[in-house]
Protein backbone atom coordinates (compact mmCIF):
# COMPACT_ATOMS: atom_id res chain seq x y z
CA UNK A 1 0.00 0.00 0.00
CA UNK A 2 1.11 3.33 -0.76
CA UNK A 3 0.34 6.51 1.80
CA UNK A 4 0.11 9.81 0.15
CA UNK A 5 1.77 12.80 1.86
CA UNK A 6 1.85 15.36 -0.52
CA UNK A 7 4.52 17.90 -0.76
CA UNK A 8 5.28 20.88 -2.32
CA UNK A 9 8.81 20.57 -3.86
CA UNK A 10 8.34 19.78 -6.91
CA UNK A 11 7.93 21.14 -10.25
CA UNK A 12 7.14 19.96 -14.07
CA UNK A 13 9.97 18.19 -15.93
CA UNK A 14 12.22 19.98 -17.92
CA UNK A 15 10.46 19.47 -22.01
CA UNK A 16 7.70 17.36 -20.17
CA UNK A 17 10.05 14.42 -20.70
CA UNK A 18 9.21 10.70 -19.00
CA UNK A 19 11.94 9.53 -16.60
CA UNK A 20 14.61 6.95 -17.38
CA UNK A 21 16.19 6.69 -14.04
CA UNK A 22 15.38 5.56 -10.79
CA UNK A 23 18.01 7.21 -8.05
CA UNK A 24 18.16 5.32 -4.44
CA UNK A 25 19.06 7.59 -1.40
CA UNK A 26 18.78 7.34 2.29
CA UNK A 27 17.43 9.85 4.13
CA UNK A 28 20.69 10.44 6.64
CA UNK A 29 18.24 11.35 9.44
CA UNK A 30 18.06 9.64 13.27
CA UNK A 31 14.15 9.34 12.83
CA UNK A 32 11.92 8.68 9.48
CA UNK A 33 9.45 11.25 10.60
CA UNK A 34 12.34 13.49 10.85
CA UNK A 35 12.36 13.11 6.87
CA UNK A 36 8.43 13.24 6.27
CA UNK A 37 8.63 16.51 8.15
CA UNK A 38 11.74 17.70 5.74
CA UNK A 39 10.07 16.13 2.58
CA UNK A 40 7.11 18.26 3.71
CA UNK A 41 8.47 21.87 4.71
CA UNK A 42 7.48 21.42 8.26
CA UNK A 43 11.25 22.00 9.67
CA UNK A 44 12.74 25.67 9.41
CA UNK A 45 13.29 26.94 6.08
CA UNK A 46 16.56 27.95 7.39
CA UNK A 47 18.03 24.80 8.21
CA UNK A 48 17.03 22.83 5.19
CA UNK A 49 16.41 23.31 1.51
CA UNK A 50 13.62 22.41 -0.34
CA UNK A 51 13.50 19.07 -1.19
CA UNK A 52 11.64 15.65 -1.49
CA UNK A 53 11.53 12.59 -3.08
CA UNK A 54 8.94 11.11 -4.71
CA UNK A 55 8.79 8.07 -2.53
CA UNK A 56 10.27 6.82 1.01
CA UNK A 57 10.39 3.90 2.84
CA UNK A 58 9.71 4.08 6.15
CA UNK A 59 11.14 2.29 9.18
CA UNK A 60 8.45 -0.51 8.62
CA UNK A 61 8.66 -1.00 5.42
CA UNK A 62 5.41 1.44 4.10
CA UNK A 63 5.76 3.22 0.88
CA UNK A 64 5.24 6.95 1.18
CA UNK A 65 4.88 9.02 -1.67
CA UNK A 66 5.70 12.75 -1.59
CA UNK A 67 5.45 13.56 -5.26
CA UNK A 68 3.65 12.10 -8.12
CA UNK A 69 6.03 10.25 -10.79
CA UNK A 70 5.02 12.70 -13.93
CA UNK A 71 6.61 15.50 -11.72
CA UNK A 72 9.82 16.69 -11.14
CA UNK A 73 11.20 15.88 -7.98
CA UNK A 74 14.01 17.30 -6.25
CA UNK A 75 15.77 15.09 -4.88
CA UNK A 76 18.74 14.55 -6.58
CA UNK A 77 20.84 18.16 -5.99
CA UNK A 78 23.73 19.19 -8.13
CA UNK A 79 24.53 15.86 -9.80
CA UNK A 80 25.34 14.50 -13.40
CA UNK A 81 25.42 10.90 -15.46
CA UNK A 82 26.67 10.51 -18.70
CA UNK A 83 25.82 14.52 -20.16
CA UNK A 84 22.57 14.32 -18.54
CA UNK A 85 22.82 17.24 -15.52
CA UNK A 86 19.22 17.90 -14.72
CA UNK A 87 18.93 14.58 -12.93
CA UNK A 88 15.66 15.72 -10.93
CA UNK A 89 13.74 15.65 -14.48
CA UNK A 90 15.57 12.47 -15.58
CA UNK A 91 14.34 10.30 -12.71
CA UNK A 92 12.41 9.14 -9.93
CA UNK A 93 13.70 9.65 -6.78
CA UNK A 94 13.60 7.26 -4.27
CA UNK A 95 14.82 7.65 -0.56
CA UNK A 96 14.76 4.98 2.85
CA UNK A 97 14.81 5.64 5.91
CA UNK A 98 18.46 4.79 7.55
CA UNK A 99 20.40 7.14 9.99
CA UNK A 100 23.26 7.23 7.50
CA UNK A 101 27.11 7.99 7.62
CA UNK A 102 25.89 11.13 9.54
CA UNK A 103 24.98 8.65 12.90
CA UNK A 104 24.68 4.93 12.60
CA UNK A 105 24.57 3.65 8.82
CA UNK A 106 22.87 0.81 10.11
CA UNK A 107 21.97 -2.16 8.15
CA UNK A 108 18.36 -1.94 6.11
CA UNK A 109 15.70 -3.30 7.47
CA UNK A 110 13.86 -6.86 5.46
CA UNK A 111 10.49 -5.05 5.28
CA UNK A 112 12.67 -1.54 3.82
CA UNK A 113 14.44 -3.78 0.75
CA UNK A 114 11.33 -5.99 0.05
CA UNK A 115 9.11 -2.73 -0.19
CA UNK A 116 12.04 -0.83 -2.40
CA UNK A 117 11.85 -4.29 -5.01
CA UNK A 118 8.29 -4.13 -5.21
CA UNK A 119 7.88 -0.31 -5.56
CA UNK A 120 10.60 -0.55 -8.52
CA UNK A 121 9.22 -2.98 -10.28
CA UNK A 122 6.39 -1.22 -10.62
CA UNK A 123 8.35 1.54 -11.48
CA UNK A 124 10.26 0.07 -14.25
CA UNK A 125 7.21 -1.40 -15.72
CA UNK A 126 5.21 1.92 -16.22
CA UNK A 127 8.50 3.86 -17.22
CA UNK A 128 10.40 1.04 -19.22
CA UNK A 129 13.48 1.77 -17.19
CA UNK A 130 16.62 -0.43 -18.03
CA UNK A 131 18.31 -2.06 -15.13
CA UNK A 132 21.44 0.21 -16.08
CA UNK A 133 19.79 3.16 -14.87
CA UNK A 134 19.01 1.88 -11.24
CA UNK A 135 21.60 4.33 -9.58
CA UNK A 136 22.47 5.62 -6.13
CA UNK A 137 22.87 9.35 -5.43
CA UNK A 138 26.73 8.61 -5.18
CA UNK A 139 26.75 7.36 -8.76
CA UNK A 140 25.40 10.30 -9.67
CA UNK A 141 27.09 13.21 -6.61
CA UNK A 142 30.25 11.42 -6.34
CA UNK A 143 32.76 13.35 -3.97
CA UNK A 144 29.06 14.96 -2.56
CA UNK A 145 26.87 12.06 -1.45
CA UNK A 146 27.58 8.55 -0.17
CA UNK A 147 23.97 7.17 -0.21
CA UNK A 148 22.51 4.82 0.00
CA UNK A 149 26.22 3.76 1.25
CA UNK A 150 27.65 0.68 1.12
CA UNK A 151 25.35 -1.19 3.21
CA UNK A 152 22.66 -1.08 0.89
CA UNK A 153 21.86 -4.80 -0.52
CA UNK A 154 22.45 -4.43 -4.58
CA UNK A 155 22.97 -7.57 -5.00
CA UNK A 156 20.03 -9.26 -3.12
CA UNK A 157 18.12 -6.20 -5.64
CA UNK A 158 20.25 -7.57 -8.91
CA UNK A 159 19.05 -11.17 -7.80
CA UNK A 160 15.55 -9.90 -7.92
CA UNK A 161 15.66 -8.64 -11.46
CA UNK A 162 16.35 -4.84 -10.41
CA UNK A 163 19.84 -3.22 -11.59
CA UNK A 164 23.19 -4.57 -12.29
CA UNK A 165 25.83 -5.56 -10.63
CA UNK A 166 29.25 -7.03 -11.93
CA UNK A 167 29.93 -11.00 -13.34
CA UNK A 168 33.94 -11.12 -12.93
CA UNK A 169 34.20 -13.35 -16.45
CA UNK A 170 37.58 -14.78 -16.44
CA UNK A 171 37.38 -14.28 -20.48
CA UNK A 172 37.97 -10.52 -19.91
CA UNK A 173 41.01 -10.95 -17.97
CA UNK A 174 43.69 -10.01 -21.05
CA UNK A 175 41.03 -6.62 -21.17
CA UNK A 176 40.87 -6.29 -17.61
CA UNK A 177 45.01 -6.74 -17.53
CA UNK A 178 45.21 -3.76 -20.05
CA UNK A 179 42.87 -1.25 -17.86
CA UNK A 180 45.17 -1.91 -14.68
CA UNK A 181 47.93 -1.44 -15.89
CA UNK A 182 46.79 2.32 -18.24
CA UNK A 183 44.51 3.21 -15.47
CA UNK A 184 43.42 6.06 -17.53
CA UNK A 185 41.63 3.51 -19.70
CA UNK A 186 39.81 2.09 -16.83
CA UNK A 187 38.65 6.01 -15.73
CA UNK A 188 37.40 6.36 -19.41
CA UNK A 189 35.37 3.20 -18.64
CA UNK A 190 34.08 4.63 -16.03
CA UNK A 191 33.10 7.83 -17.73
CA UNK A 192 31.41 5.84 -21.13
CA UNK A 193 29.36 3.73 -17.79
CA UNK A 194 28.18 7.12 -16.47
CA UNK A 195 30.12 8.37 -14.05
CA UNK A 196 30.87 12.42 -15.04
CA UNK A 197 30.40 14.59 -11.99
CA UNK A 198 34.11 14.81 -11.15
CA UNK A 199 37.23 13.75 -12.35
CA UNK A 200 38.98 13.00 -9.43
CA UNK A 201 39.94 9.70 -9.50
CA UNK A 202 40.55 9.06 -6.06
CA UNK A 203 36.46 9.73 -5.59
CA UNK A 204 35.21 8.03 -8.79
CA UNK A 205 36.99 4.80 -7.86
CA UNK A 206 35.50 4.75 -4.22
CA UNK A 207 32.31 5.60 -5.24
CA UNK A 208 32.48 3.24 -7.87
CA UNK A 209 33.22 0.30 -5.70
CA UNK A 210 30.86 2.06 -2.93
CA UNK A 211 28.48 0.48 -5.16
CA UNK A 212 29.26 -2.31 -7.24
CA UNK A 213 32.34 -3.87 -4.87
CA UNK A 214 31.79 -2.63 -1.68
CA UNK A 215 34.07 -5.22 -0.55
CA UNK A 216 36.74 -3.30 -2.08
CA UNK A 217 35.75 -0.43 -0.71
CA UNK A 218 38.76 0.48 1.74
CA UNK A 219 41.24 -0.75 -0.73
CA UNK A 220 43.56 2.58 -2.03
CA UNK A 221 44.99 1.48 -5.25
CA UNK A 222 43.27 0.27 -8.55
CA UNK A 223 42.84 -3.51 -8.74
CA UNK A 224 41.66 -6.23 -11.51
CA UNK A 225 38.56 -6.85 -9.86
CA UNK A 226 37.66 -3.26 -10.21
CA UNK A 227 38.80 -3.33 -13.83
CA UNK A 228 36.60 -6.50 -14.83
CA UNK A 229 33.75 -5.26 -12.56
CA UNK A 230 33.74 -2.37 -14.96
CA UNK A 231 34.16 -4.38 -18.36
CA UNK A 232 30.91 -6.25 -16.80
CA UNK A 233 29.05 -3.56 -16.29
CA UNK A 234 29.24 -1.74 -19.60
CA UNK A 235 28.89 -5.71 -21.38
CA UNK A 236 25.87 -5.87 -19.55
CA UNK A 237 24.72 -2.49 -20.12
CA UNK A 238 25.56 -2.21 -24.42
Amino acid sequence: MVIDMPSKNWDERAGNCNPTYVIIHYTGTKTADEAKNRFCDKAPADQIGRIAPHYMIDGNGDILRFVDESKRAWHAGHSKWKNIEDMNSASIGVEIWNSGHEHQLEEFLVEQIESVISLIEEIKGRWNIPDANILGHSDIAPGRKLDPGEKFPWRKLEVNGIGLMPELLTEQGGQAQELLETPDKFYTRLSEFGYTYTQNQDVLLKEFRRHYLPQSLDIQELDIESCQAILSLLRQSA
